[in-house]
């Protein structure tokens, strides 16, 4: 009998899966506002259709991806930095209190980044 490999159901992530993660996360608030807007229009170029289809697929995966963030907590941060686009110090200055350091901050964001990036991979997006 040979080996048997077993399939993982979520795969492992890597360093490098991480950075394409974030790559597409700091782009996502211009592609989400892209492809709401090319799809109000009556018709596409070629080229429209395109970034419409591909942008499209990848906005509506980072959107699920981010309902499996099951802690609030986790989710608002994220959503905060990511999702609505805002600057690393933003988010800190915004969140940072006595009870949460930047540390812990830096935390919440790697674990938001680490569920995106595990669901992009499931999909074949990363």
């Amino acid at each position: 009998m040979g080996a048997v490999d077993q399939m993982e159901i979520w795969p492992s992530i890597t360093d490098a899966d991480r950075q394409e993660a974030k790559r597409l996360l700091k782009r996502y608030p211009k592609m989400r506002v892209t492809v709401q807007a090319l799809g109000q229009k009556a018709e596409l170029t070629e080229k429209q259709q395109h970034v419409y289809s591909s942008w499209g697929k990848i906005v509506d995966e980072i959107n699920t991806a981010c309902n499996l963030i099951l802690d609030d907590e986790v989710r608002r941060i994220f959503e905060h930095r990511y999702l609505k686009g805002q600057k690393y110090r933003r988010t800190i200055d915004l969140f940072w209190s006595e009870e949460r350091s930047e540390r812990t901050i830096d935390r919440r964001i790697a674990t938001g980044v680490d569920t995106i990036a595990e669901h992009l991979k499931l999909c074949g997006i990363i």
